[in-house]
């Protein structure tokens, strides 16, 4: 009985996840696509979102980092805005010295 009402708690829990709408914020790693010569961190349409930081791995490195905002809404992300562009620090290595 217990399994049963552990797992209507569970579609519960993700129909509301699913269901009511919400402005979420992320942490974004960027890679540069743009023209190498002529690089500098002002012109930001040169660069695209390679992953959430959540999915960067050791030693994996990108060219910085950016925080999205989104309005999610029935499991759908409409980003409105991309911005507070900065370094990249790899978060595996942070709080180890490196």
């Amino acid at each position: 009985m217990l399994d049963l009402f552990d797992k209507a708690i569970t579609t519960l829990l993700f129909a509301l996840d699913f269901i009511v709408p919400r402005f979420i914020t992320e942490d974004v790693a960027l890679r540069y696509v743009g023209d190498p010569v002529t690089s500098n961190w002002s012109e930001w349409g040169d660069y695209e979102i390679a992953c959430s930081m959540d999915d960067v791995q050791p030693g994996e490195e990108f060219d910085g980092i950016g925080s999205v905002d989104a309005f999610q809404f029935l499991g759908f992300g409409l980003t409105y805005r991309v911005g507070n562009f900065r370094p990249f620090v790899n978060p595996h290595l942070v709080g180890h010295g490196a």
